[in-house]
């Protein structure tokens, strides 16, 4: 009798832990499923995981496996194929996009979508900006795109680049490759940022405190704020050749406030300062590994290069503006680095109200979730996806919305033309006359943290 009592007991408790643990798996979807039932919404199917995390540990989970379509391929498998499905990721109910088609209009709307970053990342970054300001931001910097500002920069990022690769090659101990790039990458961006007139001993204050806190950086930036307000108001006209004078100015007659605060200029130099260097760095790298791995590309490569310096009309003159748009095969082999790093790129928006897309209503507060691995990882526009090709491009009809590595329509990256500029001078230089050897090849090379590489100048 004893014994009977204890099995059912046991028996009892699992099916108790089973039902509890069923019901806690769905009451998130149960409460979002209640609170908007009504004839004014109309939400996809899915699965909205546990109450508070959702299905954010699931996603992290593929991510960190490089395989997010595992977790994207969850909600096609259980509610069809339809491309749209609710979930709740980063503290919010949220719709996942899997369509490139839907991942286009979500991109392009301008008017109801903002930027949908995680809390925790705003905070981080101390990002407060509405859906005005960012337009506001976006019309003041977009000289960053233009023609004029990257060839007003182009003699400083080829000196910068080629005296680096130099110092690189003749340094005896192994370098931090990441960590070497990225101070190149910073160097030159901070120019462009802040301007030439900033000393050397400020500048390298700038990068050690980069990554440390935003509260220090703030406080840097806050500095040079106060530098440039005061030379205005001492009458000195101001170059607007770089960010921080653009931001500064006051020429804007649509904004309420045409002269922003001190709050809101550093805001947006921390965010630019955060975003404008570090993939210039890891996209730079991860191109000359690719090249290394694929011999047949880098003699390619090398040869382009090679007949841009023979047509020069001197021996001696160096690197030109103009002879980057003859790098068709180097913007071919950035094209697919590009691709495949940014395989795993998030896109994330935020209703700012009640949004109809493809027959479907979203709720104001929602989030839309986008992964570019389902562009950039589809067989149907890219053949063996997974692999680097650079000739695919050959043939690939860039149709919009199927190549997405800055994002695309009005919030796309402002520093994408200076990123793919960066990249196509370094490995210009690279090519011409230098090799990597990887001393720790067993590094992790995604990122490439902790890659250990020595320069080695290519015998003429």
């Amino acid at each position: 009798m004893d014994f009977y009592n204890l099995a059912l007991f046991f028996i009892t408790l699992v099916i108790g832990i089973f039902t509890f643990y069923a019901i806690l798996m769905r009451i998130n979807g149960w409460y979002y499923a209640i609170k908007f039932c009504s004839k004014k919404y109309n939400i996809p199917f899915g699965y909205m995981g546990l109450p508070y995390f959702g299905n954010t540990l699931s996603y992290f989970k593929s991510s960190m496996c490089g395989d997010p379509n595992s977790f994207l391929d969850f909600f096609a498998t259980r509610f069809g194929p339809g491309g749209m499905y609710r979930a709740y990721i980063f503290g919010k109910p949220t719709i996942l996009v899997t369509k490139p088609e839907i991942i286009r209009k979500v991109l392009m709307d301008e008017e109801y979508l903002e930027r949908g970053l995680p809390n925790y990342m705003k905070k981080l970054i101390g990002l407060t900006t509405s859906i005005e300001e960012d337009k506001y931001f976006r019309r003041l910097t977009a000289p960053v795109k233009s023609h004029g500002l990257l060839s007003d920069y182009f003699d400083y990022i080829d000196k910068t680049v080629r005296t680096t690769l130099e110092k690189y090659a003749t340094t005896e101990e192994p370098i931090e490759f990441l960590h070497k790039m990225h101070r190149l990458a910073f160097e030159v961006f901070m120019r462009l940022l802040i301007g030439d007139e900033v000393n050397q001993e400020f500048f390298d204050q700038m990068f050690e405190e980069i990554t440390a806190a935003r509260k220090v950086l703030g406080g840097i930036f806050q500095k040079l704020i106060d530098e440039r307000r005061e030379a205005m108001k001492d009458g000195k006209s101001m170059p607007r050749a770089n960010i921080i004078d653009m931001l500064l100015s006051n020429t804007n007659q649509d904004y309420e406030a045409n002269i922003l605060s001190d709050k809101k200029i550093i805001e947006i130099l921390v965010l630019f300062s955060f975003a404008g260097f570090e993939p210039v760095a890891l996209m730079s790298i991860k191109a000359i590994l690719h090249l290394q791995k694929h011999p047949h590309f880098l003699e390619k490569a090398k040869e382009e290069q090679e007949e841009i310096v023979k047509r020069r009309a001197s021996s001696n003159a160096g690197l030109s503006f103009d002879e980057i748009r003859q790098m068709t095969f180097v913007s071919k082999v950035i094209n697919e680095t590009l691709r495949i790093a940014t395989d795993q790129t998030v896109f994330l928006r935020d209703t700012s109200t009640t949004f109809n897309i493809n027959g479907y209503t979203i709720p104001k507060g929602w989030k839309f979730f986008a992964v570019a691995w389902n562009i950039h990882m589809n067989p149907d526009v890219y053949v063996q996806p997974k692999e680097f090709n650079a000739s695919r491009w050959d043939d690939i009809e860039t149709k919009p919305g199927i190549f997405l590595p800055f994002s695309m329509g009005p919030k796309s990256c402002p520093g994408s033309n200076l990123a793919k500029l960066q990249i196509s001078v370094i490995l210009h230089y690279y090519l011409l006359h230098y090799r990597v050897e990887q001393i720790n090849p067993e590094a992790r090379c995604y990122p490439p943290e902790n890659c250990l590489v020595k320069f080695k100048k290519l015998s003429l």
